[in-house]
């Protein structure tokens, strides 16, 4: 096609559609192009979840099989909504789809509810701990807050009334922080105090979502009509009110798709149930499930690795590593945790020389393991980010949500503005916080983000530092070295674990943590912790068997993944992601992907027209020409730019 003729709709469909199956491995292929309804897509770890999950929907989208403006897909961080939607993004597809987490959603539906009856929308408080505190202090009951809300929240999420928690917590055998008659008492004032403010909690948003749904047969009609085709991801992890919801919206329709991994539920502790998952024939007679079993993200040596921790626990695992070998993993005793920190920060300064900080995660089972290493790796002289969500964005929205009024929200947004060195994400959500607070909209500055995702077009960011975080924290990322501690009895599995379904947890979770590493790994344990002697963990063993001593060799060719085609937009996005970090706006205010297309369909040949095409000044334009037009050269001679 001539360059700058314009495609037809049904040619820019098909290149399109051309982009959304390009790369799939068979087993992708069939997840995101089968019309199987209901569907479970089963999906192990490194094996491309989140890709199948956007491409199944932009597929759908493209081949009209599902409407955009019906389409609810569900998740469980705001991290994880916003990659889905920058992916639909990155593949054309630009209708504006539902997506969120389980309780943005429930938030979007009541307050439209609300405000179509002309009643006051939900108000989500912007500090639980507060509240909780307060509750304590009143009933003189001794207990630590975040035990409390950890009750209530367990309660809550396995649809436990409070008058049935000492028998719940009995059966389950979990260890409660509020005793006998205590749990009813803090959680009717728990709740008392909520009224008296007038707000609510998360959790307060499904429950309620899912009363008025249940009460109301003409809203779950109209709801349903609303949200007729439901994608799911990391359905291992829902929990029975999450899953009552779903039900409740699905109303018995077909037209579902779940996408997960059994080997990694693990927060079963919280609530969670990974039955949906494992026995997904019993919830959803009919369905069909896909497996996807090639690992891209890790080295066949981590592979055998996590796989051993499962089998050793009696949990079956036929994951395959489509990468070539890498190094061996190596397995490292210490005399206790002094020792195991000491040479923690020696093992991770080489692999910060090989990967980079941001490549590098330490990882440990517990929070009070990573005091002893964090000062270890601080004397060594390694930046570490240790935080669940580590991101600037998340650290930034949590500190301006945790403002007690309007008035110190205000100034929070002055001093970020007034500071000496302004971050540019923290700077947007100043802007954001501005934006709230000029608006006049009732509510908090959470309650606003939680509806309109103002930050969705931002790259996920880090501080260009190590992580350190706990086995639950690190599920969901990846790094290229990991060392994961404290692989020993007593800790792994944790000693709380009574039961077998405790500890067959125990096991997903260490294979959560062994499996974040892509190239390298490292385990350590110690043979003694507060003064008290310890030993490797009892599955340490079929881990280190794995480990193969002789010359890697790389995969058969049957599990070879296709090279990833080279997109010839990749060196045209880095220079505009430059761009828009040095002048702290979006990449999207700089320009479109689109325009990007265009300016390779039909190069501009001189400063002028650069100036033209990109809405520039000349002296901008005579600035960025010579590096744009180097570019474009390049990125000519690799062929037609992927949609």
């Amino acid at each position: 096609m001539p360059a700058g003729e314009a495609l037809t709709p049904e040619q820019q469909s098909a290149k399109q559609m051309e982009a959304v199956l390009r790369g799939l491995d068979p087993e992708q292929w069939v997840a995101v192009t089968t019309d199987a309804s209901p569907l479970a897509v089963v999906a192990a770890a490194g094996s491309g979840k989140t890709m199948v999950l956007t491409r199944r929907i932009a597929r759908r989208l493209l081949d009209g099989s599902a409407d955009a403006r019906h389409v609810l897909a569900l998740t469980f961080t705001r991290d994880a909504a916003g990659e889905l939607r920058r992916r639909l993004r990155r593949l054309d597809i630009r209708e504006p789809i539902e997506t969120g987490t389980f309780h943005a959603v429930a938030l979007r539906i009541l307050r439209d509810r609300a405000m179509a009856a002309g009643a006051a929308a939900p108000v989500v408080a912007n500090d639980r701990g507060r509240l909780i505190r307060e509750v304590l202090t009143e009933t003189k009951v001794r207990c630590e807050p975040g035990a409390a809300l950890a009750d209530i929240d367990w309660a809550r999420a396995r649809l436990v009334e409070p008058r049935d928690f000492a028998s719940a917590t009995r059966m389950a055998r979990r260890r409660a922080a509020l005793q006998g008659d205590n749990y009813q008492l803090v959680h009717e004032r728990y709740v008392a105090l909520k009224k008296r403010r007038s707000v609510v909690d998360f959790d307060d948003l499904l429950a309620d979502l899912l009363d008025q749904l249940r009460r109301d047969p003409t809203f779950s009609d109209v709801v349903r009509w609303r949200f007729r085709h439901l994608f799911v991801d990391e359905a291992q992890d829902l929990n029975p009110l999450q899953h009552a919801l779903l039900e409740q919206i699905r109303g018995g329709r077909p037209d579902i798709c779940l996408v997960g991994d059994h080997r990694q539920a693990i927060y079963g502790w919280n609530g969670a149930d990974p039955s949906t998952l494992l026995e997904v024939e019993r919830h959803y007679p009919g369905v069909t499930v896909v497996s996807l079993t090639g690992n891209y993200r890790c080295s066949p040596q981590i592979v055998r690795a996590g796989s051993a921790a499962l089998t050793a626990a009696s949990i079956d695992d036929d994951t395959e590593s489509r990468r070539n070998d890498a190094r061996a993993i190596s397995v490292v005793g210490t005399a206790d945790e002094r020792d195991e920190a000491r040479r923690v920060a020696a093992v991770v300064r080489d692999l910060v020389q090989r990967y980079g900080l941001k490549h590098v995660a330490v990882l440990a089972r517990t929070n009070d393991q990573l005091d002893a290493l964090g000062r270890a790796l601080a004397s060594a002289g390694i930046p570490t980010a240790r935080a669940v969500g580590a991101s600037i964005l998340d650290r930034t929205i949590m500190e301006a949500t945790r403002t007690p009024n309007r008035e110190q929200l205000a100034a929070w947004a002055e001093s970020v503005w007034t500071s000496d060195e302004v971050n540019p994400i923290r700077a947007r959500v100043a802007e954001e916080v501005d934006r709230f607070l000029t608006s006049n909209e009732p509510g908090g500055f959470r309650t606003w983000v939680e509806l309109r995702q103002p930050f969705d077009d931002l790259e996920p960011d880090d501080d260009g530092a190590v992580a350190l975080l706990t086995f639950h924290a690190a599920k969901g990322r990846e790094w290229d070295g990991v060392v994961v501690t404290g692989v020993e009895v007593g800790l792994v599995p944790h000693a709380s674990s009574s039961t077998a379904l405790q500890r067959t947890e125990e096991a997903r979770l260490l294979y959560v943590a062994l499996t974040r590493a892509g190239t390298e790994l490292v385990i350590t344990w110690a043979a003694q912790r507060r003064d008290q002697p310890s030993g490797p963990s009892p599955w340490l063993a079929a881990v280190e068997a794995t480990i193969d001593h002789q010359q890697p060799q790389p995969p058969p060719a049957m599990l070879r993944r296709p090279a990833r085609p080279v997109d010839p937009l990749d060196d045209l996005r880095a220079w505009r992601d430059g761009i828009a970090r040095a002048a702290g706006v979006s990449a999207q205010a700089v320009c479109s992907d689109q325009l990007l297309r265009g300016l390779l369909a039909d190069p501009p040949t001189d400063a002028a027209a650069v100036a033209k095409r990109l809405g520039l000044g000349m002296s901008a334009a005579e600035r960025l020409a010579p590096k744009l037009l180097s570019l474009l050269d390049r990125s000519a001679a690799r062929g037609p730019a992927s949609a």
